[in-house]
């Protein structure tokens, strides 16, 4: 499977390798320190430190930096896009799809044998050129995002309110 073509021109977004580097390793770990991250990227602390700065300011990375900002990027388009997928065959397709540049999740929904994946593209070409690919595996479904917003509850916040609901503690203090 590969996903759908965009050309080089479309994603060039100011970023150089340097940033790219930086971003991946703060994806697969926020917690990751400046001088963590200058030995993975080979910059100085400094220089990590400066990059960080210029991709706050232009809205890359959240202020916390652990938000990838995908509509700064240049992926203007987000979606939900399920596909109805026979179950011996879902697994495979799974481990597929996670590898796909425009796949950013693959959720399993019970009961219907359904994929749901959040997908980011450059634009809604881009995108139809991404679901044609997938409706070779099966039916698809495809829902394009808006807006979103994300909770600002946090996780104490988060289970206080949950233990209410349930009349039971579910943090113990």
């Amino acid at each position: 499977m590969r996903g759908g073509t965009v050309s080089s021109n479309k994603r060039n977004n100011g970023l150089d390798r340097y940033d790219v580097a930086i971003l991946s390793a703060l994806a697969s770990n926020t917690r990751l320190t400046t001088v963590e991250l200058a030995t993975k990227v080979h910059l100085s602390r400094t220089a990590v430190s400066r990059r960080i700065a210029a991709l706050k300011r232009t809205h890359v990375l959240n202020t916390d930096a652990d938000v990838l900002n995908y509509e700064s990027l240049g992926f203007s388009v987000r979606a939900l896009v399920e596909v109805n997928v026979p179950s011996r065959t879902g697994e495979a397709l799974r481990k597929e799809l996670l590898v796909q540049p425009e796949v950013l999740s693959v959720s399993i929904i019970a009961g219907d044998g359904r994929l749901c994946l959040d997908v980011i593209a450059i634009d809604t070409d881009h995108l139809h050129s991404f679901v044609r690919t997938l409706q070779k595996s099966g039916d698809t479904s495809t829902k394009i995002i808006f807006a979103g917003d994300k909770s600002q509850l946090t996780l104490i916040e988060r289970m206080q309110l949950l233990s209410d609901q349930a009349g039971q503690s579910l943090v113990r203090m």
